[in-house]
């Protein structure tokens, strides 16, 4: 792609350097007219003439003489106000033409240069120097050219800038020959008027015969024939603020070569003012390069040049290059895009076209490139034509490369010459409605095939790539290895080195000449249940050599045994496959041959559903399965291969559903846990008590004795209390049961009094919420609802501390089963209830403040779950009732220092270990059965720990001598549990 230059600085950069290196000699004359002048003005060497914005110079005929050489600075001619020739040219030459000459023409903002004839003149091509018009004004010519320098063809620079403010217009001719190397940049308007006959020209900008010309465009350029043209070639870049219109012509046209870089927009079109004209928004007659980003488009056409008709075209060319960008337009009324002599016959140099945007003709072709040349066109955008043909190729031997996106809106001809097209992209795509064309290279993406009766000599499928044809192929296609062939479209014949695929959906090869499987290729063959699939069909001979069948098998109720024709050959079949795999685990297939045939037939194995699963609970499982003999979950299974079969039976075994028990019982246990943390603080049953004189009074809520100031209240017989609690478990994997992690949270309230010195008995109850998350699609919840009471006995430093508690559960669980396309999320609701009691004793000792307690516990617990059906579909499963009893014991110290801080109030830091053991059995199984039917099955989830450690860790803050605030952290931790939980209380005494 060309850069933007910027030409303002370049040209006035060399106008200056060039100025400067000239050595002047003379003296220069610079007069200033600020009034009304009518005196004409002659301007050599280095003079200067101002007019400013109050000064006229107004003539009858020549206003400004240029004449003879300019040297040095050269000559400088600078209006802001007005400079007229009422019957000739404003600015003309005269004198040598074999002199160097400089001129700057300034024409500033309001300025005005006004010709009758031409408003500036180069009538002397002389031989060397610089030319620079810089317009911010208007200059003007009613019957002539607003600028011409057409005699200025040899070594002399022209740079014409035409600012945002400026206007450069002729009335009646061109608005500006530029001559020879010249170099123009508008942001403003050149223009010219409508033709009126058809002799006349009126171009924007006509370079004549002139070489070396370049246009970039900001603004309007705007001819009453032709935007831009050339008689032997130029250069013209066409910003996105910049239009160019020919409105009786191209909007950019050149009788030689040409480069057109657009970003705006470029347009030819036909106003009908006189009887003839050829819209073309760019027309090149020998060898162009053209890139769009923007629109160039033909909007008419009418009568005929050198006795054929006119057409309009988007882009008319002798050939070279065309690059459409995405989002780029090229559009004509007639065609799109016309490459030939300008009289239909073949261009004059090879086309390449690359198409990533739109190319349309609304009546004839998109493309049409004329001719026996090699030309290339590269697609992934859009090729319309109105008249039903949307790419014509011509002659020779032609490419077209297609790109994921490309499309046609018509026929593709590839014409005469050997003619290919390549697939070429990663991304795939598809094609059809195309004719002549001889071989078809697939290299790489996903395809599909739609022609009919074309590529003659067959083609290629490239490694990685695959086609799937629906049309008909005539010659014979190589299928490489790692490329793979599928479709029911007719094919001349087939070579196969990598997969050929046939299956119900998507149809199978015709072969209207021969077969050949190579050794090391692979025929994958689609079978349904009901026996539906597709057979090769071949009328010529089918070679097997060592070829691979594998069977891909669709899900559903399959028979025990079955047969299907895999390929018919008329011409006969010859060679054997080397093996046959299935995706099967429970079917085996078998092949048998015939001289015209290949046979497959499905048996049901011995392999039994269980003896595919990774586990106790999937063997069962498959075994209940089994024993349905039939239905939905059944013929999903069957189909499955071997890994896709395991990973099924671990998912509906539902192992998840024998560890309900554990999990709600590690989320209610810390209701036991409220009920010790509440009797072991109660009264002189603190850590603290055996430091203390009998008689010593303690607070009610930490035990602190008197010597913590006076924060207890020693009349109090009463507390209450509330905790709440947020723990985080894990059950781990058994038996391929899944992980399962709860998460619990929940409110305990409760109360306690005295009823006897030694004797003191409390209640409590609450609401706790369970969340579960298991592996493999396991989730669930539980909702809790407690009622407990406690008590204490307290002997000086003995204590024996008694409680008991029941919970009752709401709960709701689900899982997702899904393999080979069987999907099914079974969901469960149950009710359960559980009940624990424990007896503790533990002996206070200590000295000063830190204290010592050893303990020792046992537990009781026990778990009871009514029977529940899950709803669901095939998967869904009745899970019978479960109950757990356990009988646990428990040895542990606490210790705890007590502090007082320094506004008075207690502060009692305390840690508590202890090692559980867990008598009886701890697995934890249930007994289920599928909803559909067969034999119940056992499953076991993950057992209870036979030991586990036990950590308690908080401190107790003695807020007032009623109020104390705790928090703590209690912590149960085995092989295959593990249960967290934070603990924040609230107690008052009173």
């Amino acid at each position: 792609m060309l850069h933007k230059p910027s030409p303002l600085a370049l040209s006035i950069a060399l106008v200056l350097a060039s100025l400067a290196a000239e050595t002047a000699h003379a003296v220069p004359v610079s007069p200033i007219i600020s009034d009304a002048q009518t005196s004409s003005r002659t301007l050599a060497n280095q003079d200067t003439l101002t007019v400013t914005s109050t000064g006229s110079l107004v003539t009858s005929g020549k206003s400004v003489d240029l004449k003879g050489a300019a040297t040095g600075s050269g000559v400088v001619i600078d209006n802001s106000g007005l400079m007229q020739s009422t019957t000739g040219r404003v600015v003309d030459t005269s004198g040598s033409d074999s002199t160097t000459r400089f001129y700057q023409i300034i024409n500033r903002e309001g300025g005005r240069i006004l010709g009758y004839d031409d408003a500036i003149r180069m009538n002397n091509p002389f031989s060397a120097g610089n030319v620079l018009v810089d317009n911010a004004g208007s200059i003007y010519s009613a019957t002539g050219q607003a600028l011409d320098f057409d005699k200025l063809q040899s070594n002399a620079t022209v740079t014409l800038i035409n600012r945002a403010s400026g206007v450069i217009h002729s009335d009646g001719n061109d608005a500006i020959r530029p001559g020879g190397n010249a170099s123009i940049t508008n942001y403003g308007e050149i223009s010219s008027s409508d033709m009126i006959t058809a002799d006349t020209k009126n171009d924007g900008i006509d370079f004549q015969g002139a070489a070396g010309g370049y246009v970039e465009n900001h603004g309007l350029i705007s001819g009453g024939r032709h935007g831009i043209t050339t008689d032997v070639g130029a250069t013209l870049i066409n910003y996105a603020d910049g239009v160019i219109i020919g409105r009786n012509g191209s909007g950019f046209g050149s009788d030689g070569d040409g480069t057109v870089i657009n970003y705006g927009r470029i347009t030819g079109s036909y106003n009908g003012l006189v009887p003839d004209g050829d819209g073309d928004g760019v027309d090149i007659d020998y060898t162009g390069h053209i890139e769009n980003h923007g629109i160039i488009e033909g909007t008419g056409a009418a009568g005929s040049k050198d006795g054929s008709p006119n057409g309009s075209e988007g882009i008319a060319m002798g050939g070279g290059t065309i690059i459409n960008y995405a989002g780029a337009i090229i559009r004509s009324v007639d065609r799109g895009i016309l490459v030939d002599d300008g009289n239909g016959n073949s261009g004059f140099s090879s086309t390449y076209l690359e198409n990533h945007g739109s190319i349309t003709g609304e009546k004839l072709s998109g493309v049409t490139l004329s001719g026996d040349l090699d030309d290339t066109v590269v697609n992934d955008g859009l090729i319309h034509g109105g008249n039903g043909v949307a790419l014509e190729m011509g002659g020779g031997n032609d490419s077209l490369v297609l790109l994921s996106g490309s499309r046609f809106e018509g026929l593709v001809d590839g014409g005469s010459g050997r003619d290919t097209v390549t697939f070429d992209d990663a991304a795939g795509g598809s094609f059809g409605n195309s004719a002549n064309f001889e071989w078809l290279d697939v290299k790489q993406g996903s395809w599909t095939l739609s022609s009919t009766d074309d590529f003659s000599e067959g083609g290629e499928v490239f490694s990685g790539a695959s086609l799937n044809n629906t049309g008909s192929l005539l010659g014979t296609l190589q299928i490489d290895q790692g490329a793979t062939y599928s479709g029911s479209g007719s094919v001349g014949g087939l070579s196969v080195a990598g997969t050929l695929v046939a299956s119900p959906a998507t149809g199978a090869a015709q072969v209207t000449g021969n077969l050949n499987l190579q050794s090391g290729s692979t025929l994958a063959f689609g079978v349904e249940p009901s026996g539906a699939h597709a057979t090769v069909l071949v009328d010529g001979s089918t070679r097997i050599d060592g070829s691979h069948l594998a069977v891909q098998a669709g899900s559903g109720n399959w028979p025990w045994q079955s047969s299907v024709q895999v390929i018919s050959s008329t011409g006969g079949v010859s060679g054997q496959f080397a093996d046959v795999k299935s995706n099967f685990a429970f079917l085996t297939p078998t092949l048998s041959y015939s001289a015209n045939s290949v046979d497959l037939q499905l048996t049901r194995n011995d392999v039994q559903f269980g003896d595919l699963a990774s586990s106790s609970n999937g063997r069962n499982a498959g075994s209940a399965l089994q024993s349905q003999n039939g239905g939905a979950l059944y013929n999903a299974l069957i189909t499955s291969d071997a890994s896709n079969a395991t990973s099924a039976l671990e998912q509906l075994a539902g192992a998840s559903n024998a560890s309900l028990a554990a999990a709600t019982i590690a989320g209610s246990q810390q209701v036991g846990s409220a009920m010790l943390n509440a009797v072991r603080q109660l009264g002189s049953n603190s850590l603290l008590a055996a430091t203390e004189r009998s008689d010593t009074p303690m607070l009610a809520a930490t035990g602190v004795p008197s010597a913590a100031r006076n924060l207890n209240d020693p009349n109090a017989a009463g507390r209450l209390w509330v905790q709440g609690i947020g723990s985080h478990g894990k059950l781990d994997e058994h038996d391929n049961s899944g992980d399962l992690q709860q998460n619990t949270g929940g409110t305990l309230l409760g109360a306690d009094w005295a009823v006897t010195p030694d004797w003191r008995l409390g209640v409590l109850g609450g609401y706790s919420h369970t969340d579960l998350d298991g592996s493999g699609g396991v989730s669930g919840d539980i909702d809790s609802w407690h009622l407990g009471a406690y008590a204490l006995h307290q002997s000086g430093p003995l204590a024996v501390r008694l409680g008991a508690a029941y919970s009752s559960h709401d709960g709701e669980s689900k899982r997702r089963v899904e393999f080979d396309g069987f999907s099914d999320r079974p969901k469960g609701d149950y009710d359960a209830d559980s009940w624990q009691a424990f007896a503790e004793t533990g002996y206070a000792m200590g000295s000063g403040r830190l204290s010592a307690e050893p303990y020792a516990r046992l537990d009781y617990q026990r778990y009871e779950r009514d029977s529940y059906d899950e709803k669901g579909g095939a998967a869904a499963l009745h899970v019978d009732s479960q109950d757990q009893d356990n009988l646990s014991s428990t040895l542990g110290l606490r210790i705890a220092r007590l502090d007082t801080l320094s506004n008075g109030m207690s502060f009692t830091p305390r840690l508590s270990l202890g090692w559980r053991h867990t008598f009886g059995d701890i697995d934890s199984e249930t007994r289920q059965s599928f909803l559909a039917g067969g034999d119940a099955f056992s499953v076991q989830g993950t057992a209870l720990d036979r030991n586990s450690l036990l950590l308690d860790v908080g401190f107790d803050v003695g807020v007032s001598a009623r109020n104390t605030v705790g928090i703590g952290y209690s912590g149960q931790m085995g092989s295959n549990a593990q249960n967290h939980a934070l603990i924040a209380q609230w107690q008052m005494a009173f």
